[in-house]
């Protein structure tokens, strides 16, 4: 079912160029101004630039190849010395009856275990490189997210300011009524009272804001934020392929390349395994001198290990129901997968009609609704409740319009992720404030 359609040397390419890249506290890495506008190209290059994360997997990497360099080497030979007859008891008290031996072994290994072994050690390694390429795919989500909800958020923002300042014009209407005595003075208490609670809900979507930078700022690799207003246009909604285009993309991701790497390590671990069951051979060489005769002979040996099929039946065993194991739990990945794929497309769809019904209609309705409202209240002929009323459910379709695109990018951002595209977009033209 799965295609191995990313070449290997383009996931080392993709690997090496993040792994190489300078990382947070480095010398050259300078950081930029804190009123630095930044744009969601820029927050994913910082965090691959200097995210911790990649340290991690540099470490990673540099064990496998040392790994895979041990795995390499041939047995060492021995150099061994034997003192046979000596500081014995009666006749073979001192020295002079010894014998002593100076000799060389060599452990010769057979059924390719050396090849084995390596292959085992480079199948192991190309599933760190995957799993790198997945971690890498997981952390620029992780920055869309973020940068999505900062977007979110300044645009919430937005709309409790005008919040505040219709409030505030209110009170200073419902004053002025007050003091040509043409309302009652409970309406300005009324009046106070909602500025006052447009101002609390200013203030909480400040909180919101500054707490969404310190998130996106950590998804970047830094602890506070180095950027000042972030650019983008959170009502641009881009276009999405067909479900089963995604769905064949979704076949093409490290994430099902990585249980093509789990079976090939899998498989050179059973032949690694199925080679120990070959007997291995350790012969030796070497000069013995009888210090009684004051002769020198060759000595040579021979070692062959007993039982050595019996000893790897349970490593082979084990071995074989591991890589049986991969299909399955592939079959099941993937199941899950395009379930999951299919849920985002139908949230993204639903996500996509609230927004244009609520930009289209909704929210132009609304706002035609206000300003009839407001001018009938100056007019006399609505009441403050009424005004009221209309204010807040102004700011209740504003902000759900915003929340309608918040949802969509956020559908957008998991379907690519699961489709491995390198990162979503959000256009650079700045309008977050509906």
């Amino acid at each position: 079912m799965f295609a191995n359609s990313i070449p290997r040397a383009r996931l080392w390419a993709m690997l090496i160029a993040a792994l190489c890249t300078p990382v947070a506290g480095a010398s050259n890495v300078i950081a930029p101004p804190q009123d630095t506008e930044l744009s969601l190209a820029e927050a994913l290059r910082r965090a691959e630039s200097r995210h911790p994360l990649f340290q991690s997997y540099r470490a990673q990497l540099a064990a496998a190849e040392a790994r895979t360099r041990q795995a390499r080497l041939r047995p060492a030979p021995e150099l061994n010395l034997e003192l046979e007859d000596a500081l014995g008891s009666g006749a073979l008290s001192g020295l002079d009856k010894a014998q002593t031996t100076i000799g060389f072994s060599q452990l010769i290994e057979r059924g390719g275990l050396r090849d084995r072994r390596l292959d085992a050690r480079r199948a192991e390694r190309e599933g760190l490189v995957t799993e790198a390429e997945i971690a890498r795919l997981d952390l620029r989500a992780e920055v869309a997210r973020r940068f999505i909800h900062v977007l979110s958020d300044q645009a919430q923002l937005g709309i409790a300011h005008q919040a505040t300042r219709l409030a505030r014009s209110t009170l200073a209407e419902v004053n002025r009524r007050v003091d040509a005595a043409r309302a009652p003075l409970a309406e300005r208490s009324r009046a106070q009272v909602s500025l006052a609670r447009a101002e609390l809900e200013e203030e909480h979507a400040e909180h919101e804001l500054l707490s969404a930078r310190r998130h996106l700022a950590a998804a970047t690799g830094v602890m506070a934020p180095d950027f000042g207003a972030l650019v983008g246009d959170l009502l641009q909604l881009p276009e999405v392929a067909a479900f089963d285009a995604l769905l064949a993309q979704m076949q093409t991701t490290p994430d099902v390349l990585l249980f093509a790497n789990q079976a090939r390590l899998r498989a050179s671990e059973l032949r690694l395994a199925q080679a120990r069951r070959s007997t291995s051979v350790r012969v030796g060489a070497g000069l013995r001198r009888v210090e009684a005769t004051d002769d020198v002979g060759l000595v040579f040996s021979a070692a062959l290990p007993l039982f050595s099929r019996e000893r790897a039946a349970g490593a082979i065993a084990e071995n074989e129901a591991r890589l049986a194991e991969v299909g399955p739990a592939r079959e099941q990945a993937w199941l899950k997968a395009q379930a999951h794929l299919f849920a985002l497309y139908q949230e993204l769809s639903h996500a996509r009609i609230e927004y244009e019904a609520q930009r289209d209609r909704v929210v132009p309705a609304m706002e035609e609704a206000l300003r009839q409202t407001q001018h009938a209240y100056r007019r006399g002929r609505y009441s403050l409740l009424e005004l009221r009323d209309a204010q807040a459910e102004w700011a209740v379709q504003k902000a759900r319009l915003i929340e309608a695109a918040t949802e969509y990018h956020g559908h957008l951002i998991e379907i690519q992720r699961l489709t491995g595209a390198p990162a979503p977009g959000v256009s650079p033209t700045e309008s977050n404030a509906p």
